[in-house]
């Protein structure tokens, strides 16, 4: 049998694979169409042979869909790892996810995933250590590269510490604007701040904090404010839009 994929298939398609995969309500919401829509497209997709004919369910929720290892190398156009969603990795997975969608829509050249990050890093020798990847870097409407770190639990004190310095460092060699973490929640987004007090920020990326959750709601709500209409994006805006040089709340706008 025959199906003959749309661009719009092939720029979701491409999606995936640079997302590793994502539930099926992720799904949906990238391609702006209605679950049951999304399902039929789906089944176009496993039909073609592009996506797994798995359905796991790693945590409590929607049926995950994922490439599969040789449609992820044709449509990355490089040797990736087998990936499969698993439970300690699911909650992150779809974060990023929205996260990208919230900022950049279905863009597919704003935004620089943690896998090609990871691939551009290549293999690691024996003894060397790996170094930071973010979870993502993204151009913003203004031309700035920024780049994205997603924190859903607070890490130990030492923990946040190394990764945090770490993360500034790649963004600085990287020329990137800034670096914005995307936390869930106040002890998170404590953990980050004191992990920087220690830190100079008074040169190099911006750091700034955004509250992941509310950034999300606040999109969903302008995207279900907006009469439907086919092929339609919400693109929220950029993590530069306040330029404040310490660690920034992105939500109240003063330096933490």
């Amino acid at each position: 049998m025959s199906i003959r994929l749309s661009p719009r298939d092939m720029s979701g398609l491409t999606m995936l694979a640079e997302m590793y995969g994502a539930p099926m309500d992720v799904v949906a919401e990238m391609l702006g169409v209605s679950s049951s829509r999304t399902y039929r497209i789906v089944s176009r997709w496993a039909v073609a042979g592009m996506i797994s004919d798995r359905r796991p369910r790693p945590v409590l929720g929607p049926a995950w869909i994922f490439p599969t290892k040789s449609s992820a190398e044709a449509l990355l156009g490089r040797p990736v790892r087998y990936w499969v969603p698993t439970p300690k990795m699911a909650a992150h997975t779809k974060a990023v996810f929205q996260l990208r969608l919230a900022l950049t829509g279905m863009d597919l050249d704003r935004w620089t995933s943690e896998r090609l990050l990871r691939g551009e890093v290549g293999l690691v020798k024996a003894g060397q250590t790996r170094p930071h990847i973010h979870d993502g870097r993204y151009v913003t409407a203004a031309g700035d590269l920024w780049a994205v770190e997603v924190e859903l639990t607070a890490k130990s004190a030492a923990a946040a510490r190394t990764s945090v310095a770490q993360a500034l460092d790649v963004a600085r060699r990287a020329d990137c604007a800034g670096l914005t973490y995307y936390c869930r929640g106040e002890a998170v987004k404590n953990a980050i701040r004191t992990a920087a007090a220690g830190l100079d920020l008074s040169a190099g990326p911006k750091l700034t904090l955004t509250d992941l959750d509310q950034l999300l709601v606040k999109k969903a709500e302008t995207s279900s404010s907006l009469a439907p209409r086919p092929g339609l994006r919400v693109i929220a805006g950029g993590a530069a839009d306040h330029e404040i040089p310490q660690v920034t709340d992105r939500n109240d706008g003063k330096a933490v």
